[in-house]
């Protein structure tokens, strides 16, 4: 399946040095491997620990990788705040609305991965359709969001762009909360509405925070602050496997009275009893992971209320108050006033957007 992007892929090789623009610091630090090593230990133990509480009989083993994964990260950080070219420069969280979006950022994937990975779990092993088929059904949210982050310029041009970013979450809050409904004959729409609401709603932060992210620092830094940008989403999306899908299987095993791990073993092992049991068990099971579903969708609904509040609450000030980015004392000093609006101007430039107009 993932030689389908390889043309796309390729094609972007192809063009993107010659029609992308592309900005070279003469300052340009190289790769710290230590630095590399450090955030995939951190990483790595931290969502195994996570993972492993769910299924571990006694807590020691995953308890153990979580103050590992947490010591090995404070090391990290340690490490990126006294390096003068870091992995990840960590000083730009002193900006308060760039720390905002990189958090809310952070929130959409957790949320996003978390829905994903029931609700593809959901199409297969309750409502009974296919990989093919539900594969289908499931591409409505890959295509709400590319429509969200299209139609973000266009609507941060008739509202502020902070509104805009803030409304997308509201909205993705209120598609996670159909999917509490999805059960009997109207599943499968249900669902299919709301993950649609749920994506569209992302792709005003995506497209519009991440214009934020790497416009509102100097030219060479938006390398750093783009890499926190991504790190920051797929970050999100590897807690969102861990702890939204740790959480429904507490759910499920819940409801199971710790009788089956998983729907999918639950499946398997229905194949294996008489006919009457064998209905039996995948009616509970599937009743067990419905009921995991509503609450992924309640947590995913607080989630995203809460990122749209955190942007809100952090929104630039409208003033020509600093932004708050750290500055290097051998850096180039920008005019008296240019770096109070760097955030602002950064808003305007993510959607093309004449100030003054405004």
């Amino acid at each position: 399946m993932f030689l389908v992007a390889v043309p796309a892929m390729a094609l972007l090789l192809i063009a993107g040095p010659v029609l992308l623009p592309e900005f070279r610091s003469d300052r340009a630090g190289r790769l710290d491997p230590v630095s590399v090593g450090l955030s995939l230990v951190a990483v790595l133990a931290m969502v195994y620990g996570i993972k492993q509480l769910a299924v571990e009989d006694t807590p020691i083993v995953p308890a153990v990788a979580l103050v590992v994964g947490a010591a090995v990260g404070v090391l990290f950080v340690r490490r990126q705040l006294h390096l003068e070219t870091p992995l990840l420069d960590l000083r730009l969280l002193r900006n308060r609305p760039f720390t905002a979006v990189l958090v809310a950022l952070v929130l959409a994937g957790i949320a996003m991965a978390g829905t994903g990975l029931l609700v593809t779990q959901y199409l297969q092993s309750v409502l009974g359709y296919s990989p093919a088929a539900s594969a289908l059904l499931f591409a409505p949210m890959g295509l709400g969001e590319a429509a969200g982050t299209m139609a973000a310029p266009a609507r941060a041009r008739r509202i502020k762009p902070t509104t805009a970013m803030a409304g997308g979450p509201a909205g993705s809050a209120l598609g996670s909360l159909l999917l509490v409904g999805a059960e009997g004959a109207y599943a499968l729409p249900l669902v299919m509405i709301g993950i649609t609401v749920l994506a569209l709603g992302t792709g005003p932060l995506f497209a519009l925070g991440t214009g934020l992210v790497v416009g509102s620092v100097p030219p060479e830094r938006a390398g750093s602050a783009a890499s926190m940008s991504e790190t920051g989403n797929y970050f999100g999306g590897s807690l969102g496997f861990a702890l939204l899908g740790v959480l429904a299987a507490v759910v499920y095993r819940t409801r199971m009275d710790d009788t089956s791990d998983s729907l999918a073993g639950a499946v398997e092992a229905s194949g294996r009893l008489p006919a009457g049991q064998g209905a039996d068990l995948l009616h509970t099971a599937r009743a067990a992971f419905t009921t995991g579903l509503h609450v992924i969708g309640i947590v995913a609904a607080i989630v995203f209320a809460a990122s749209a509040v955190l942007i809100l609450a952090m929104r630039p000030a409208t003033g020509t108050t600093s932004a708050g980015l750290p500055e290097r004392e051998d850096a180039p000093r920008a005019p008296e006033g240019v770096c109070g609006r760097r955030v602002r101007v950064a808003l305007d430039q993510a959607v093309d957007v004449d100030p003054v107009g405004r």
